[in-house]
């Protein structure tokens, strides 16, 4: 026997006793459907955290999302209009368009990519049970239901989801684009894009997907060249025609390459047209350079994470009289934000906050009134201020590349180091990701109920008093609600207390031609005794003896109400009993959940610094590998004329797919270092969700793959059957 037919001979016994090993199809289908099935049960009875005081935040994207039921966009111009992108808000329009319960949808999406990402690796890691258990440890992941990303009403959770979309369709198109149809191509470059896109106007930290991004493409490009044979012939050896056939899917193939980007830039251009149609702009033009030039001037008070002290800001003042007609405005915010500093009470406002403080004095200066007037305003700032740097009043700081990244010392590059260390500690320990109840308070329970609307979810409620609790305002048209005596009745019209009325200025606005209408808010609070497990209650409205309304209501509001003879609405209505009913749900939920959270909290250590371990070890042996491929003489052409080329690549493209995330995952990290250096604490789950998922997976791939080299090395060793220079095993 040759050593060529020797080779062959060794290679199809390793394939033949592989594929014996590898569990019929159905059964691992059953397993995944099964684990997600698990997955969903798990979530029953889970609440949303609506976080009502988080204006600029939840609250904001909630409010966008409302707007956007009602056909408004993202509401009426106001100082937060550009603050944030806007995908989430469509996002949770949809699914409440859809009828589904956001943690639930949510969470379907989760499922969903992880399966995208699952298939993608399943091109180099073959055995179908340790497929399971990459799936079991990424699906069960305690960042779907922890209370900052996948309970809050925010994007963070939903970002994780659409983080493993990106990343599984680019692998895809990446181990298939030469071995695979081009429609099979277009649906995973369309998924990227679609994900990559709609991620970018999600959140504004995208950017970190980017070196990934590119890196998978040009690969995917580089396969496309090197398999050019696959598509084209020689116009010696076949017709003219074929030949440029080929030709024509290789371009089509390159086109394909270029789509994820075009996502980028279709959604953006989208989110900028809408908002010029109704806004007037895509953005306040003069914002951005206004306020860089504020907080880029070189004063003496300003400290790493200050980069506009109060003293520099009177000073800028003194030099723009346009700035000087908000003085009092900023200063009063300055007073507010200085409380969530590192150093509270010392009259300045850090880095990641006075961008909030500025816009919100500007607000208050009444200068929001359209997108016209404010984009006057930052422009009159701006010509100013520059005017008195050219007149050498003020200096700008010299800020380099270095400067931007906490790199211009020694010292900050030590720091920046520790802190992306700190990082990936955090990130391995799964810190603080618990699921909870948070018991909303009264004073929140009425802001909370947007967050139920637009959710289909329910929240948790401290115990009230009384049996029912309601909260709203009503006025009767063509009467004079100081004339009248209202009451909440029975069906049987038994009176439970009289509503007694408090001021509604934002009502009156709206209804000055109604008697009344600036003093029509109420709230109540009563206890029932009667038998039905749901009653009924009314309002009900007397002139004297008369009855002029009765009115029913529920949480949707006012019940067959007439506009000519009551008008209102009803903020909140809540039910003891059924608020002590979800509160049972919600705790057995809870403790689910946080039985898995304590699991991930055990291991997450030990799977980081063995994954660590595991990938310097498994790209020594591959390089080790290598080598002795190359020196036993064993060819490409070799193995390519006997295994699929995913196989005899496999190796190579599991450490390319492992060292691209950890790459990504640092570029991430060093972000959101940079920030907590330069601006504000920025350690936390919330802005880190994303990394999580693919944190795990990297560090099983690469214990999976380092247990394959040894064993392959082990076999070599003992002459067992082995194939010079690579291994088919796991």
């Amino acid at each position: 026997m040759s050593k060529k037919q020797g080779i062959k001979h060794q290679i199809q016994s390793v394939v033949q006793q592989n594929t014996g090993l590898l569990w019929k199809s159905k059964s691992f289908l059953i397993v995944i459907m099964g684990l997600s099935l698990v997955r969903l049960w798990m979530l029953r009875g889970l609440v949303i955290y609506p976080l009502v005081s988080a204006g600029c935040d939840d609250a904001l994207l909630t409010n966008w999302a409302l707007n956007l039921l009602g056909g408004k966009w993202t509401g009426p111009f106001s100082c937060y209009i550009f603050t944030k992108e806007v995908g989430f808000s469509i996002y949770l329009a949809v699914i409440h368009r859809l009828r589904l319960p956001y943690i639930m949808a949510t969470n379907l999406l989760y499922i969903l990519g992880s399966l995208i990402l699952l298939y993608a690796i399943s091109h180099v890691v073959k055995k179908k049970w340790v497929l399971c258990i990459i799936y079991a440890v990424t699906l069960f992941h305690p960042v779907m239901v922890a209370i900052h990303t996948g309970q809050r009403v925010y994007r963070n959770g939903f970002a994780a989801a659409l983080t493993l979309w990106v990343f599984g369709s680019l692998l895809n198109l990446y181990f298939e684009i030469a071995e695979k149809s081009f429609l099979r191509n277009c649906i995973w470059t369309i998924l990227a894009a679609g994900s990559l896109g709609y991620l970018w106007e999600t959140k504004s930290d995208t950017i970190w997907v980017l070196p990934f991004t590119l890196a998978v493409l040009l690969a995917t490009a580089v396969i496309i060249i090197k398999n050019r044979k696959m598509f084209v012939l020689s116009p010696e050896s076949c017709e003219q025609y074929n030949f440029w056939r080929g030709n024509i899917q290789i371009c089509f193939r390159m086109v394909l390459l270029i789509l994820p980007f075009l996502g980028i830039i279709f959604s953006s251009h989208f989110v900028d047209i809408v908002n010029t149609k109704v806004y007037g702009g895509p953005r306040i033009a003069y914002y951005g350079p206004a306020t860089s030039l504020m907080t880029g001037i070189d004063a003496k008070d300003s400290t790493e994470n200050i980069s506009l002290s109060r003293k520099t800001f009177q000073r800028l003042c003194s030099l723009s009289p346009t700035l000087s007609t908000i003085q009092g405005e900023v200063e009063a915010q300055m007073d507010e934000y200085d409380e969530y500093d590192t150093h509270p009470g010392d009259g300045n406002v850090e880095d990641g906050w006075i961008g909030w403080a500025l816009i919100e004095a500007v607000a208050e200066a009444g200068h929001y009134k359209d997108y016209q007037s404010v984009n006057e305003f930052y422009r009159k700032v701006y010509e100013e201020l520059m005017a008195a740097v050219n007149a050498g009043q003020i200096q700008l700081k010299e800020k380099t590349f270095l400067d931007s990244y906490h790199l211009s010392t020694p010292k900050e590059g030590q720091e920046l180091v520790e802190t992306i260390g700190t990082i990936w500690s955090y990130v391995a320990s799964h810190q603080d990701m618990y699921s909870g109840t948070c018991a909303l308070k009264k004073n929140s329970m009425v802001g909370s109920r947007a967050f139920e609307t637009i959710t289909r979810e329910k929240s948790y409620y401290n115990p009230i008093d009384t049996d029912y609790y309601c909260v709203g305002w009503i006025a009767y048209p063509g009467y004079d609600l100081k004339n009248l005596k209202v009451y909440m009745e029975d069906e049987a019209g038994n009176r439970l207390e009289q509503i007694k009325f408090y001021e509604s200025e934002d009502v009156g606005e709206n209804y000055h031609n109604v008697k009344g209408a600036d003093k029509c808010r109420f709230e109540l609070e009563w206890d029932y005794e009667g038998e039905e497990e749901s009653p009924e209650f009314y309002i009900t409205a007397y002139e004297g003896s008369k009855q002029i309304s009765r009115t029913g209501f529920s949480n949707a509001g006012l019940q067959e109400k007439d506009e000519k003879n009551c008008i209102g609405s009803i903020d909140g209505y809540f039910n003891n009993d059924k608020m002590q009913e979800n509160h049972e749900k919600a705790e057995r939920a809870v403790k689910r959940c946080n039985v898995i959270n304590n699991i991930y909290q055990g291991i997450g250590n030990s799977l980081a610094w063995g994954g660590l371990a595991s990938y310097v070890v498994f790209t020594v042996l591959a390089i080790w590998g290598w080598f002795q491929k190359k020196r036993d003489g064993i060819t490409e052409k070799d193995l390519h004329s006997h295994l699929p080329r995913e196989e005899s690549h496999h190796i190579g493209n599991a450490w390319l797919v492992i060292t691209g995330i950890m790459l990504s995952l640092l570029v991430l990290f060093a972000g959101v270092a940079v920030t907590h250096l330069e601006n504000c604490p920025s350690i936390s789950y919330m802005y880190l969700s994303a990394a999580y998922p693919l944190f795990n997976l990297a560090g099983m791939l690469s214990v999976i793959k380092c247990i394959e080299m040894i064993c392959q090395q082990v076999r070599r060793r003992k002459g067992a059957k082995t194939v010079k220079g690579g291994s088919y095993g796991l």
